[in-house]
């Protein structure tokens, strides 16, 4: 028992070593994981969220609306217009080169031989979304296209904070 209790121990902190870190957070270089925002003009941004492989579209989308109202807020805005916005998927394809193995096993009652061939390549899809956003006094409090910076901050806050693992 004290045994599986340390092997079960160890995993588990090799498991949490392997952790990306936060999702939501500034990409450390150009098309890197998280978030990204260019001032354009005086009152336009251009606001990205790159997500990795295992963060949804939906998610993507969601967390560079919630960095345009966070960039509106720090700007003093309530509200913020989506001039334009984007989300595109980006494939990533690691060839590992072609691979063949021959084996054998056995176990009572049991045994076998087989030969294996792979192409040894993999393909990862994840999405970035890039909105184009206007901020400062000439954005009107309704209209199409129109957000509300605190309402959308409520609102998204809960699955940002799920995903900061």
């Amino acid at each position: 028992m004290k045994t599986r209790f340390i092997w079960l121990t160890a995993l588990a902190a090799l498991l949490a070593g392997c952790a990306s870190g936060p999702v939501y957070r500034p990409a450390a270089k150009p098309g890197g994981f998280g978030y990204r925002d260019t001032m354009l003009t005086s009152q336009h941004y251009r606001v990205s969220f790159a997500g990795d492989d295992g963060t949804a579209r939906e998610t993507v989308e969601n967390f560079a609306l919630f960095r345009a109202a966070d960039l509106a807020l720090s700007h003093g805005d309530d509200h913020f217009r989506v001039v334009s916005q984007q989300t595109s998927p980006i494939t990533e394809n690691t060839d590992y080169g072609p691979t063949a193995s021959v084996g054998y096993g056995w176990g009572y009652p049991f045994w076998g031989t087989g030969i294996g061939y792979s192409t040894g390549s993999v393909s990862r899809t994840r999405y970035e979304s890039v909105l184009q956003i206007q901020i400062g006094p000439d954005v009107p409090d309704q209209g199409p296209d129109i957000y509300d910076a605190r309402q959308i901050k409520q609102n998204l806050s809960p699955e940002v904070a799920a995903m900061q693992r």
